[in-house]
């Protein structure tokens, strides 16, 4: 079944999720110098955005998932599509569109590839990605994510930040590590943390996204983020986190 809204696609995002999700691969090649088998895709259709290029995206097959001693095997793909479905729930639009799908090497999470803007940004247009940084660094306590790179993130024509490589997330107890760790202690801004209460507030958005999370997530991790929510939306401040186990040095 092709994703839609109730697949946890944003209503905007529906065209290139089904796309992403049915149309044929065309080309693929390997990237290199990934922990994990990473590959481009090409596909047999035109990317929305720009009519005249095929629609890419980033394959990552379960199949070249590297084990990993504290996440469970062969989920990492899983992840990367709960954490678009959590960004979709909340609208931050952070992640890019995200889907499962069968590709040559069996199924894995595609997530389309956006292109990193080139031009050096003015202080004016720096600034606007100020917010963008906190809706992700949200993002990042809610799914608990304990990989984010400054590599991790970024930044599209706009400007707009877009946060990729979100896999390793959903761990049911603190994990959390990032190269945003400096947020710690500082309030929400009042439009995301309106966000968090409002969902957490909202139990039939609640119950539609947590079910959505089992299909993908283990019910210990499902029941962890929604008490993420719970604790976020009561006390809207990004958590202190320990310096030396909040993020390895080399992530600066």
């Amino acid at each position: 079944m092709a994703p839609g809204p109730a697949d946890g696609a944003a209503p905007r995002d529906v065209e290139v999720a089904k796309t992403l999700t049915e149309a044929p691969i065309a080309r693929i090649a390997e990237v290199a110098y990934g922990s994990n088998g990473v590959f481009l895709i090409e596909l047999d259709a035109p990317d929305p955005a720009v009519p005249t290029e095929p629609l890419r995206a980033v394959y990552k097959p379960v199949r070249g998932e590297r084990p990993l001693w504290d996440f469970p095997r062969r989920t990492l793909y899983l992840r990367e599509v709960a954490a678009y479905v959590v960004d979709s729930a909340l609208g931050l639009h952070r992640v890019p569109v995200t889907v499962l799908r069968d590709g040559p090497l069996g199924p894995g999470s595609v997530q389309r590839f956006v292109h990193v803007l080139e031009e050096p940004l003015t202080a004016e247009r720096a600034e606007k990605l100020e917010t963008q940084l906190r809706a992700v660094a949200l993002l990042d306590v809610l799914i608990n994510n304990a990989d984010r790179k400054r590599t991790h993130l970024l930044v599209i024509d706009g400007p707009s930040v877009k946060a990729i490589d979100n896999a390793l997330s959903f761990l049911p107890y603190p994990r959390q590590r990032t190269a945003l760790i400096a947020l710690g202690g500082s309030q929400l801004p009042a439009k995301l943390a309106r966000r968090v209460q409002d969902l957490a507030g909202d139990a039939t958005r609640m119950t539609a996204l947590q079910t959505r999370l089992r299909r993908l997530l283990n019910e210990s991790e499902v029941e962890a983020f929604g008490h993420r929510v719970t604790e976020l939306a009561g006390d809207p401040t990004f958590p202190v986190l320990d310096a030396w186990d909040g993020r390895p040095f080399e992530w600066w």
